[in-house]
């Protein structure tokens, strides 16, 4: 992982705690890489309801 994606994917998880909603993100957290590298892979086929699922009950 190169230094600017490796500070996009920080930058993206702070600006996450702060609110923003992760359909925003422009990197991937599951992959490790740019959002529009993986944006077809079929994890991430219904984003919006895995952020409610995450949200509606988050991890302990």
């Amino acid at each position: 992982m190169d230094k600017k994606l490796a500070a996009a994917i920080e930058r993206d998880n702070e600006l996450e705690e702060q609110g923003m909603h992760g359909d925003d993100r422009l990197t991937c957290w599951t992959h490790q890489c740019w959002a529009e590298e993986c944006a077809n892979d079929p994890l991430h086929t219904n984003v919006s309801a895995l952020n409610w699922m995450y949200y509606r009950d988050p991890p302990a």
